[in-house]
């Protein structure tokens, strides 16, 4: 059994054409030219404050509703366990409700001229955060893994790591994909007394070396693979998109030598780069932001050196299906008894839990 995928930022939005709805929003924005005449206003989103303070934001101009935010933890203690895209969708139509706004639909299937994908006259996804949890069982080894991520871009987007080494980060600031893989524990601590978190579960998450995946697919990405609306989206898709990204990020199954998709005379360059040669220094500043731009459509990106130290570390995932089928019997996620109780007794007898992958680190000699 897989060790579930879930949903947890979600933003979208959905215009509803024709109709009068509650405006809902936290002030206006404008901008005044030097007659004193209105430019252009814009609406705020209002923020919506619930319980641990957990935070979302909303706004309807009168014809389109807006929202943003982390969905899944909204008025929860924790967000260790998830939801799929479509309990985050019924979550958010709640909190319409709330504010006698209609609830995001699918809408109809229709053709969109000049668009490769189908459309729907519904909800539009701008920003769907897919993750998942990895369990060490020691701190040690989650430490020495973050340490191998923290060397090993792999050709990529650019790598980064936090101060504190507990976050690796890939593609920050890009407008198409973030990744993102963090220490659980030392986020909780950083987080905890703001959002009152239980110290059953820290204590939970630092016993286990609990480390997250996560990756923000943005509004670019989302339009470019057909998930830009909510009637062409599904958690069986999307659990798929974070299995083949996770292949390249964790698992290292990119092949480093094959530039044979990369037309010449940027797969000359790409593998200039491969070999460690300085292009900033080496080509004309127009060719080398020209071939970068190319590349980076490859997920090459050569303003960054290629990373080719031989690491000696490889890891490998660890799926225990005995006794999990007990435990994946929708257990309440939030209930304290259930961390206490269920997870850590069978814990201490099986050393499994269903919602984590169990991750081996295998260091060679």
């Amino acid at each position: 059994m897989d060790a579930p995928v879930f949903v947890d930022w979600l933003s979208m939005y959905q215009v509803h054409y024709g109709e009068k709805l509650p405006v809902v929003n936290q002030g206006q924005v404008f901008s005044l030219d030097e007659h004193g005449t209105i430019e252009w206003t814009t609406q705020r989103h209002m923020v919506l404050e619930g319980s641990h303070n957990s935070k979302l934001m909303l706004r309807c101009d009168g014809s389109s509703v807006h929202v943003s935010g982390n969905v899944g933890r909204f008025h929860r203690a924790d967000n260790l366990f998830g939801f799929s895209y479509q309990q985050c969708v019924k979550k958010w139509n709640s909190i319409l409700n709330d504010f006698n706004l209609p609830p995001f639909s699918a809408g109809e299937l229709c053709f969109i001229q000049g668009q490769k994908h189908f459309g729907f006259t519904g909800a539009v996804n701008t920003r769907i955060d897919v993750t998942k949890n990895y369990t060490f069982f020691n701190r040690d080894d989650l430490a020495f893994f973050m340490q191998w991520l923290s060397t090993h871009q792999k050709g990529r987007l650019k790598v980064g790591v936090s101060g504190d080494g507990g976050t690796v980060s890939w593609g920050e600031g890009s407008k198409y994909l973030y990744e993102k893989f963090y220490d659980k524990f030392l986020e909780m601590q950083a987080h905890g007394k703001r959002k009152n978190i239980p110290q059953d579960v820290k204590d939970f998450v630092e016993r286990l070396g609990v480390g997250r995946h996560e990756i923000t697919l943005k509004s670019r990405y989302l339009t470019q693979n057909g998930l830009r609306y909510m009637g062409a989206t599904d958690m069986d898709t999307l659990t798929q998109i974070y299995r083949e990204r996770s292949q390249l990020v964790l698992k290292q199954s990119l092949p480093w030598n094959d530039f044979n998709d990369i037309p010449m005379p940027f797969r000359a360059t790409a593998k200039d780069w491969r070999d460690g040669v300085p292009l900033a220094q080496t080509m004309k500043k127009t060719t080398f932001y020209r071939h970068r731009c190319e590349l980076k459509k490859y997920g090459i990106d050569i303003a960054t050196p290629c990373n080719v130290r031989a690491l000696p570390v490889r890891f490998r995932e660890i799926v225990n299906q005995r006794a999990i089928l007990t435990i994946c019997q929708r257990p309440n996620l939030t209930s304290r008894t259930w961390f206490s109780e269920s997870l850590l007794s069978l814990l201490e007898a099986e050393r499994i839990i269903a919602g984590f992958d169990d991750v081996a680190v295998v260091r060679d000699a």
